[in-house]
């Protein structure tokens, strides 16, 4: 059912809408009590002219009378290159006013041409249209107004209509004393539209310049190119801007058409965030949007007329897509998502409806073009208000994340308090345990090799425990920004060696250290350092076997045309397997779980992010086929942005 549903309505949107063949319109009776008679109410008959090529005489030949095609209403067939010609008759009694004017609209119609009786059996042909200038026109006004001296009798009148733009018209009679009054209320009309929506625009702009948030700029630009394309449809454009532009009226209606719908498809595209929620359809409003710009650019080559009925055919497609989307508008979203809904709704079905007429696939009224002005102000106050409800959310969840954030900072800082104080407080029987085990191999220089042991077990006890403490505090010094604070220039072979003498003599006996004398000092944070060279020697210490030598190799290196220092370390233990040669840098990764190595897995994920601080690099040496080697390098000098 729904199938056939689809299928009928669409059936209904391609069929054209004609009259009767051969039939005359209603013939118009003028009387002094008719101060405005509409044309469109079947008045008109249409007789159309593929080749544009039909003069006056082929078209009022009484042989050709059976060829015009009644109208139900007014004139709207769409986007083409033809002509139509339209024949009206006018009955006016001799005692009835003969002064009227014929309004015709909209007032984009490029070649307007109305043939009336001259009187001796011929026709008079009088032309206007916006190809003209403005002030070539009879009569003051938006659209074009043709003033007549209507003859006694009935007397019948062809227009000949030719646009690029869609090829509708709207015909209507004034008598002349009515007509001024008229205008000034209708233009009221459109002034206050126009100037609530500039207004908006205007603000939306502002508001976008001082917090830079690109939904406001879409906004106010697509505000101030419908408003420049709603003047110049409307007629005000050439009436007060250009009134000897002529042709530039009718490529302003082409490029403002196209750069409007562009903008509109980005602007709808960012404020419903497709690309998350629909990332399909976002890809369709942006390729729709970027066809916009093409049919901007279609205008001085000529080729308008078909890029704008592929454009409205375009435009009715996403309207489609957004009430299909309107349910999910709704999602959680709440009166933002009903404000949302009720704009789009109205965006959608009036445009479509708008869009339809244009096309020539249904009626086309004026009000579609009038009441447009109306509907924008409605739906585009709806979008603002969205916009604002949007930016609204935006702030209570970026102040939520800032509150978050500092709650965050709060317990890390208590934390790193906490730590401080725990590693004060170890630091101290550290200390006791390691003096007292000094004196015990003072006084007992030769011990048994039990005893041997046990010393050296707690010896590697108290230096685990330290690098841990060490380990911590450089974490905590890293996450609240409490680092790079001391920097100078560091003698990396001297803190070697210091290093090495702190591992005690059976370490002192196993590295074999390779350094020029003369060797650059690089600039950083030595403590900060420390930790990096005793992380890289305690690991070469713990996953060698006992009494293997373990290599470093310190010296100059330049790398990318930087001047540094390179520092290697090298052992014979079981290796570094390939695939986890990054993986050894992440945090809590330990690569020897399997072998009972002790360790929190934080040395090498800190050691890189200190490296990193310093604009060095460290990284494993997967090409080395026995034993482990890492390579860290530092560069003389810092920027002076580190």
């Amino acid at each position: 059912m729904r199938k056939l549903t689809a299928y009928l309505f669409l059936l209904l949107l391609v069929l054209p809408i004609v009259g009767d063949a051969g039939a005359a319109g209603r013939a118009v009776h003028l009387t002094a009590g008719e101060r405005k008679i509409f044309l469109g109410d079947g008045a008109l008959s249409v007789l159309a002219d593929p080749g544009a090529s039909l003069g006056i005489d082929a078209v009022a030949d009484p042989a050709r009378a059976g060829e015009f095609v009644q109208l139900p209403g007014n004139l709207g067939a769409g986007y083409g290159t033809q002509a139509h010609w339209l024949r009206f008759t006018l009955e006016r009694p001799a005692d009835q006013p003969s002064s009227w004017l014929l309004e015709v609209l909209p007032s984009y119609l490029d070649d307007l041409r109305l043939y009336e009786p001259d009187g001796r059996g011929g026709m008079r042909e009088r032309i206007a249209g916006d190809l003209l200038p403005f002030t070539a026109r009879e009569v003051e006004y938006r659209g074009f107004v043709f003033k007549l001296d209507v003859p006694a009798g009935s007397a019948t009148y062809y227009l000949r209509v030719r646009t690029t733009s869609t090829q509708a018209a709207v015909l209507h009679l004034w008598q002349s004393p009515y007509y001024a009054a008229a205008v000034q209320r209708e233009y009221l009309f459109f002034g206050l539209q126009s100037g609530l929506l500039l207004a908006t625009a205007l603000l939306s702009l502002l508001t976008w310049a001082f917090i830079r948030e690109p939904l406001h700029l879409y906004f106010g630009g697509m505000i101030l190119l419908q408003q420049c394309l709603a003047a110049t449809i409307n007629g005000f454009t050439a009436q007060y801007l250009f009134p000897e532009g002529g042709e530039v009226i009718g490529m302003l209606v082409g490029v403002l058409g196209g750069l409007n719908a562009a903008v509109a498809f980005f602007f709808i595209d960012l404020l419903l965030q497709l690309p998350l929620s629909h990332p399909r359809t976002s890809r369709v409003f942006r390729l729709c949007g970027l066809f916009g710009l093409v049919t901007a650019l279609s205008v001085p080559l000529g080729l308008y007329t078909y890029a704008a009925a592929v454009l409205i055919f375009l435009s009715l497609v996403t309207n489609g897509a957004l009430l299909w989307l309107g349910p999910w508008m709704l999602r959680g979203n709440g009166v933002r998502g009903w404000v949302n809904l009720a704009a789009f709704s109205l965006y959608a079905v009036f445009g479509g409806i708008n869009l339809v007429g244009l096309l020539g696939l249904g009626p086309f009224h004026l009000w579609m073009l009038n009441g447009a002005q109306l509907l924008a102000l409605i739906y585009f106050l709806l979008f603002n208000f969205s916009i604002h409800l949007r930016v609204a959310e935006a702030n209570r969840l970026r102040q939520q994340a800032l509150d978050e954030a500092e709650r965050e900072r709060t317990i890390r800082d208590d934390q790193g308090r906490f730590l401080s104080m725990i590693a004060h407080e170890l630091r101290t029987p550290i200390s006791v345990i390691s003096a007292a085990l000094q004196s015990l191999r003072l006084f007992d220089p030769a011990p048994e090799e039990q005893r041997l042991r046990r010393y050296q077990r707690i010896d590697g006890s108290v230096r685990r425990m330290d690098a841990m403490l060490q380990a911590c505090e450089a974490e905590d010094r890293m996450v609240t920004g409490c680092w790079m604070t001391d920097v100078a220039t560091v003698d990396l072979r001297q803190l070697t060696l210091n290093l090495i003498d702190e591992f005690g003599d059976e370490t002192r006996r196993r590295v074999h250290l390779a350094c020029p004398d003369e060797l650059p000092a690089v600039q950083g944070e030595a403590a900060m350092l420390r930790v990096v060279l005793r992380n890289l020697l305690d690991n070469a210490i713990k996953y060698a076997p006992g009494s293997d030598t373990i290599e470093i190799v310190i010296r100059a290196q330049s790398e990318s045309g930087k001047a540094g220092v390179s520092w290697r370390i090298s052992d014979r233990g079981p290796g570094l397997p390939p695939e986890i040669g990054e993986r050894v840098f992440e945090k809590y990764y330990r690569g020897g779980e399997g072998s009972g190595a002790p360790g929190l897995g934080l040395g090498l994920y800190l050691s890189r992010r200190i490296v990193s601080k310093h604009e060095g690099t460290i990284a494993a040496d997967t090409a080395c086929v026995q034993g482990a080697s890492f390579v860290c390098w530092l560069p003389l000098k810092l920027s002076e942005s580190f």
